[in-house]
């Protein structure tokens, strides 16, 4: 156990190196620490500023619709076309990878995404309303082009979010771990991540 501690510290130090590195500012992103810019953004987008739909009303579901259809049916085209649309202009975004405040940067992200994919979807499992938050517990499908064709992935994650009075998302926090779909396919996160798994 000794022995292998250095080659861990020295495999995790390469990882963290990767993964800043996709990033464009010099600070390493977090997903889930609840930093100024996240706090800020709870701030700002309070539901208490806005009115909102019933609960269990047609107005909710057609709310809703929109960003479940635009992850469900996840296609170039369809990003391309809608998610400016279900997203407002002054919007807070943080998932694994990157925060943006700017639907066409998100728009721009989300297509780079699928460079490396055949096919993607979302299938959203159920939508729980606590006042005027959102929280929709979905499963990820991913269908890889370097695996052969039809060969799905799968991970589950949970978004929360918070809309406006035009019913556009102002507020989008992702809780999801990407390290058995994504981490796994550097070499050396790979190991890592197999090494720790085999010892817990």
């Amino acid at each position: 156990m000794k022995q292998r501690t250095p080659l861990i510290l020295g495999s995790l130090s390469v990882l963290l190196l990767l993964i800043s590195c996709k990033n464009s500012s010099s600070d390493m992103h977090t997903q889930t620490i609840p930093d100024a810019s996240y706090k800020a953004a709870l701030e700002r987008t309070d539901p208490a500023n806005y009115q909102l739909p019933e609960p269990e009303s047609a107005e909710q579901t057609a709310m809703l619709a929109g960003i479940q259809e635009l992850f469900a049916n996840y296609t170039y085209e369809n990003l391309e076309r809608n998610v400016t649309q279900v997203y407002a202009e002054e919007v807070y975004f943080r998932d694994a990878f990157r925060q943006f405040d700017s639907p066409t940067d998100m728009r721009d992200y989300m297509l780079h995404g699928l460079e490396p994919l055949a096919a993607a979807e979302f299938v959203f499992n159920r939508v729980i309303r606590s006042g005027g938050e959102f929280y929709l517990d979905w499963t990820m499908r991913l269908d890889f082009k370097s695996t052969p064709p039809g060969t799905w992935e799968e991970s589950i994650g949970m978004s929360h979010i918070r809309y406006n009075t035009e019913g556009q998302v102002i507020f989008h926090q992702d809780y999801w771990d990407p390290t058995d779909i994504v981490y796994r396919r550097i070499p050396i996160a790979k190991q890592l991540i197999s090494y720790t798994k085999g010892k817990m």
